[in-house]
């Protein structure tokens, strides 16, 4: 019993572990709301979505998702992390700063009141971590938990 018991705690400290050092690589861009979730969608699975949502800007309610394609995760590779936003009633050319757990991971620039970041987390695998856009010091967009 005492050896399973060591076996469970070492195996939930291992679980722990994962991800709690995280690497990002330089972020990309695309005002293309709809091709890297179509990407992502047909990955074969290991694939975490959150929902992104937050209060109407000038009377528009802004949308968005972020995808976690953990799909190369179990062979060592890296988890991409895909943030879609749109309905974000903002200027053309606003920056929008993107976190993970409040770690900064990448920014998207308004198009057309929407807009996309790719961006690998390197070999880093999402669990109950939370995406946030933020225009300054404000939050206009947050999800609740990968799951």
């Amino acid at each position: 019993m005492r050896k399973a018991l060591v076996m469970f705690v070492a195996l939930a400290a291992m679980v722990a572990s994962v991800g709690c050092s995280q690497q990002v690589t330089a972020p990309s861009e695309s005002a293309s709301f709809g091709a890297p979730v179509t990407a992502l969608a047909n990955s074969g699975g290991g694939t975490l979505k959150e929902i992104l949502s937050g209060p109407a800007i000038n009377g528009v309610a802004p949308e968005g998702q972020a995808l976690a394609d953990e799909s190369q995760f179990a062979s060592g590779g890296p988890t991409i992390l895909t943030v879609q936003i749109r309905k974000v009633n903002l200027p053309d050319g606003t920056v929008l700063g993107v976190t993970l757990d409040f770690t900064p991971v990448g920014s998207i620039t308004l198009s057309g009141q929407q807009g996309t970041l790719q961006t690998s987390l390197g070999h880093f695998g999402v669990s109950r971590d939370q995406v946030r856009v933020n225009n300054g010091s404000t939050t206009i967009l947050i999800g609740g938990f990968f799951q």
